[in-house]
């Protein structure tokens, strides 16, 4: 008997298959353009076959592994499918709540020390009932597919990856900015053909190679447990060549947990077919070349190394011989688009994934928000591969989240004239070097008057960018009112040795006590390890009311926990300490801007955060400028939506109540 499917094509009759052989992408340099492709979110997990054979279900990664027990959640949720037997194909992935999918939450979660959401985003259905879907056009088997998962919940482990139809290099374009791995692109009207052959195609945001550790070295300073890993990949010849160390990435637990392993596999010869020079070579510890690391870069060097390389991970998935170089497939041949409907998008968010991005193809002149940019491949963030072109392009995505913090404030700037590796300062004041077309502000000093910029618009922020402009901090007054505050910041600044939730538990003290003085606080993240508390209040009182205010509240707690808890602002002793510090409030004192990005390792950004969303599973540095814009595009409300519609007041009962403290 032969089933009619809706396009009107048959689909043969054959048995449940046994084995989940996957279709593989080749790896190109652009999506290609034409309506004869269809493109989905690259999710950043593990590849893996779901067989449902009535009610028995087997996970299947594609080089045959079973992974059954390791996903409890998706073999559950797949027996609640209305079928007999079927054959899906998709990734398991960690699904972060920025909206992206995580590889190093996966391995966290793998290894019992990490949580997070995890989701089986299905793409593909090869066998349903008795049916050979393979041999259909991937257009008609995705159809199926959504089809068979709309009978789960919207929040289930169980997910349909939604597509795009044409215009792929928009669809990749959109992808990177909104801060996923890349795409996958694949021929709409071809049938699933196990292998690589060019009929899948993925375009990256991100660079990704898998690489075989050949050797380590020993951490240096106050690090344990790994210092690098030496790396490598095989060539046609199967000998394993070096392509470099990868020194960042580990956490504290994945590096002695790696280095463990690593013990455990050391041998007294270099497995790479050239051994590493210089000293490099000589004090490496060198291992079997058995383990695979997910490796993310910013490019290859003419000499074979990846270069600006971070540790994502180790990958279970796929044999350390089979590691070759991954190279860009050149031959993309498009369908012609006769029988193809017109480009369009396909179902909601499917979730997504990217680390940060790395430096990308630049013309040599650049024009962001009306602003010509110079220099503009220039790389701010080595680690991150984050270019001034990028650092320009995400201010001018989030301009208008940005600048109501800004607006009518002065600032004071961080100045990195070329990477934040190579020396950062601020600037007293501008005078002289900052382009006319900011906006200035001068303020009596003590023994002078400061010349500050004000921004109130994009192409004024995107100014700042080709500056060499990182980091924004803001004065707590505005032009017009600049002896009267309007708002207060308690800024939580942990030492080294404080745990995270400790930092949680006393921001929720602190807004407890502003809350006893009948005073509504909000919270962000600082884009390091702290937290600001922040009050927003009608500008009357002058800077004098206002710190002793903050001054008196912020002592009174450090007194009640006088271990955990200090007002102190010297370094020495509070390495387990939080430092409560009230002297943001102080005249020409600046707090780092809400949405600013900061000078540091991945390019976190200080980010406004729901009270609820404070969490141990959420790090203070989560948000970056790879994450960020997409935890904006997909807010339902601004989490600070009320902070520009409360009016309160320092009330005189107020400052008597934290006078008596």
């Amino acid at each position: 008997m032969e089933i009619t499917t809706t396009t009107g094509k048959q689909a043969p009759r054959s048995p449940l298959p046994d084995e989940f052989l996957a279709q593989l992408a080749s790896l190109v340099k652009s999506a290609p353009p034409g309506e004869g492709w269809l493109h989905e979110i690259k999710f950043d997990g593990y590849r893996i076959g779901c067989r449902i054979d009535r009610g028995e279900i087997r996970l299947l990664s594609r080089h045959g592994n079973d992974w059954t027990e390791r996903f409890p959640s998706v073999v559950a949720e797949a027996k609640r499918l209305p079928v007999d037997q079927a054959l899906l194909d998709g990734e398991i992935a960690v699904l972060m709540p920025d909206g992206r999918t995580s590889f190093q939450a996966l391995q966290g979660l793998l290894s019992g020390q990490g949580t997070g959401q995890l989701v089986y985003f299905v793409f593909d259905l090869l066998h349903l009932d008795g049916e050979d879907l393979a041999r259909l056009p991937l257009e008609e088997r995705k159809r199926r597919l959504e089809r068979l998962l709309s009978a789960l919940a919207a929040d289930s482990p169980l997910r349909f990856s939604s597509h795009w139809l044409g215009n792929g290099p928009l669809v990749h374009r959109e992808a990177c900015r909104l801060g996923f791995e890349g795409i996958v692109s694949k021929r709409r009207d071809l049938p699933y053909r196990p292998g690589r052959h060019g009929e899948w195609v993925k375009a990256k945001c991100t660079r990704r190679q898998e690489l075989v550790i050949g050797g380590f070295t020993d951490p240096e300073g106050k690090r344990h447990g790994i210092g690098a890993l030496l790396v490598g990949y095989h060539d046609a010849r199967g000998r394993l060549q070096f392509a470099g160390k990868v020194g960042t990435g580990f956490t504290e637990r994945s590096a002695a947990d790696l280095r463990t392993r690593l013990d455990g596999l050391e041998q007294k010869t270099s497995p790479f077919a050239t051994r590493p020079s210089g000293p490099l070579g000589r004090h490496a510890h060198w291992v079997r070349p058995e383990l695979v690391a997910e490796v993310e870069f910013a490019e290859w060097t003419r000499d074979g190394k990846v270069r600006h390389s971070s540790y994502e991970g180790l990958r279970e998935d796929k044999p350390a011989k089979e590691v070759r170089r991954e190279q860009l497939f050149v031959a993309v041949e498009d369908e012609p688009a006769a029988r193809a409907p017109r480009a369009t998008a396909r179902g909601g968010s499917a979730g997504g994934a990217q680390a940060a991005r790395p430096r990308r193809a630049a013309p040599p002149e650049a024009v962001v928000a009306g602003v010509a940019l110079s220099h503009p491949q220039r790389v701010v963030f080595p680690d991150a591969g984050i270019t001034k072109l990028d650092l320009a392009r995400f201010y001018e995505a989030i301009a208008d989240w940005i600048l109501p913090h800004l607006e009518g404030r002065p600032l004071t700037l961080l100045h990195c004239p070329e990477s934040i590796e190579e020396g950062c300062h601020f600037p007293k004041h501008v005078k002289g070097w900052a382009p006319r077309s900011l906006r200035r502000v001068h303020i009596r000093e003590r023994r002078k008057t400061g010349e500050y910029v004000i921004v109130d618009s994009a192409p004024a922020l995107v100014s700042l960018v080709q500056m060499g402009i990182v980091e924004l901090h803001t004065w707590n007054t505005r032009e017009g009112a600049i002896e009267r505050p309007d708002r207060l910041v308690i800024d939580l600044d942990p030492g080294p040795a404080v745990a995270w939730p400790a930092v949680i538990e006393t921001a929720l003290l602190v807004r407890a006590a502003f809350e006893a003085l009948e005073l509504r606080a909000f919270v962000k993240n600082t884009g390091g390890r702290g937290l600001h508390v922040v009050v927003p209040i009608v500008a009357e009182r002058d800077w004098g009311e206002c710190l002793e205010l903050s001054r008196r509240l912020a002592t009174f707690i450090a007194e009640q926990r006088p271990e955990l808890y200090t007002t102190a602002l010297p370094k020495p002793g509070r390495a387990e300490k939080i430092l409560i510090d009230y002297l943001r409030n102080n005249r020409t004192n600046t707090s780092v801007a809400a949405y600013s990005v900061r000078a540091r390792p991945r390019a976190p950004v200080s980010t406004p955060l729901r009270w609820e969303e404070l969490s141990a599973d959420l790090p203070p540095d989560f948000f970056t400028v790879a994450n960020l814009p997409r935890r904006l595009a997909t807010l339902k409300a601004d989490p600070w939506s009320d902070y520009w519609r409360i009016e309160q007041r320092l009330e005189d009962w107020m400052m008597r109540a934290v006078g008596s403290l």
